[in-house]
């Protein structure tokens, strides 16, 4: 009877945890065989700057790449999530790039180090490679002046310069449409939003500022109220750094001349 109750207690708890999970699969493939018999890593990307408990739990596995391919299967038990893959080979180079994690067969191909992989095969990633990999490009490509390695245009500066201010628009433009479609999953955007709004991130732009914090707004109410405590920290926090570059810039320029303090064997030797 004991053994039966058990017995019971241990299937219910199985089919709970397993309760709501679904599938997912990551397929990919690298432009050559330099990482080979080597492993990349798997990695949840909706850390904000400073959550460190997230930080921490942001690694999922390791996957080995044969063949310049590599493949994964995962079950996921809450909503979608934006990751990476993180590879790197001794000091010759690091790669990086993201994706969603949703159910699914996901399909990876990295064509350039020098860029983000293309993703497709699940609705979501399908929306995140239109509005924000595919737009990202042609902001790289407007400001390195190729559109892969090697290979180069003739811009004059001052086209150069008017180019890279409308990739940039049309870029910012494919993210807002991305998020505000996704605001619902949290930590699917998290991490483009926070990259949006921080005050203390050089290439934030004002004229996007109120839009990006509409988006927001758009969130669940917890993920909502975390993201906007973040940045009012983050707010105090570039104040602060403000104050503490202003205060060592006047201490820099008020520094007192200090004499020279010449010995009594200097005096003797000149004396000679």
């Amino acid at each position: 009877m004991k053994y039966n109750i058990l017995l019971f207690t241990v299937f219910t708890f199985v089919t709970q945890l397993l309760y709501g999970q679904e599938k997912y699969t990551i397929r990919g493939e690298f432009p050559d065989h330099s990482l080979d018999n080597e492993y990349i890593l798997l990695y949840k990307q909706s850390a904000l700057l400073g959550e460190s408990k997230r930080s921490k739990e942001a690694f999922i596995d390791s996957i080995l790449v044969v063949d310049k391919e590599f493949y994964y299967e995962g079950t996921i038990n809450r909503k979608p999530f934006l990751a990476s893959i993180s590879c790197s080979k001794g000091n010759r180079f690091r790669y990086n790039t993201t994706f969603v994690v949703e159910p699914g067969d996901i399909q990876l191909r990295i064509v350039d180090w020098n860029s983000e992989g293309n993703v497709a095969g699940t609705p979501i990633n399908d929306s995140y490679n239109l509005y924000v990999i595919e737009r990202g490009k042609v902001v790289n490509k407007m400001r390195f002046g190729g559109t892969e390695r090697g290979e180069t245009t003739n811009y004059t500066k001052e086209d150069k310069s008017a180019s890279i201010v409308d990739a940039y628009k049309y870029a910012q433009e494919g993210k807002i449409l991305f998020l505000e479609k996704y605001a619902q999953y949290p930590d699917v955007v998290r991490y483009w939003l926070a990259m949006c709004i921080d005050p203390i991130n050089p290439v934030v732009r004002e004229s996007y500022l109120s839009r990006f914090l509409h988006i927001v707004d758009l969130m669940p109410k917890v993920d909502r109220d975390i993201l906007l405590a973040w940045r009012d920290y983050r707010v105090k926090l570039k104040e602060y750094l403000e104050k503490v570059a202003a205060l060592k810039d006047c201490l820099d320029v008020n520094k007192p001349r200090f004499i020279e303090v010449i010995s009594n064997d200097s005096f003797i030797n000149n004396g000679k």
